[in-house]
């Protein structure tokens, strides 16, 4: 082999293995042949037609991360826990809205309760005097 294709089989390694640790620097980051080839800095022919051993490895490394590298699993899987954190939050907002609904109809059933029992005790004191303003005995002698 030339020292072009020895430099590029070099690069196409070292793209492989940026993308597989999940450090791309000129590509996307997925795990594809084209994405390798635009971290590679190279013609996508080559990998195809030139280099297809290296392609191969490349896929077969990417196969065994099951199609995510390390940090972009290690992202969906906080992703997931968010999402889960958030359920179990609104779950929790549901519960204290019920909780608060259910308050309010107390509270509005105890007020109404209360100016009941109020207007019912004004009725019955509306015919009794303070014994302070009440005739004195003493005074009818």
């Amino acid at each position: 082999m030339t020292s072009t294709a020895d430099a590029d089989r070099e690069a196409i390694r070292a793209a492989a293995d940026r993308l597989l640790d999940g450090i791309p620097l000129r590509s996307t980051g997925e795990l594809t042949v084209v994405q390798l080839a635009a971290e590679a800095d190279v013609k996508r022919w080559l990998l195809t037609h030139k280099h297809r051993d290296l392609a191969e490895q490349f896929q077969a490394r990417a196969r065994l991360l099951a199609g995510d590298p390390p940090p972009i699993a290690a992202l969906k899987k906080k992703i997931g826990d968010l999402e889960d954190a958030n359920t179990r939050l609104k779950a929790a907002e549901t519960e204290r809205q019920a909780l608060t609904e259910f308050y309010a109809h107390v509270i509005n059933e105890l007020s109404v309760e209360l100016d009941r029992v109020t207007a019912e005790r004004d009725d019955l004191l509306g015919n009794v005097r303070s014994i302070a303003t009440a005739p004195s005995h003493r005074s009818l002698r």
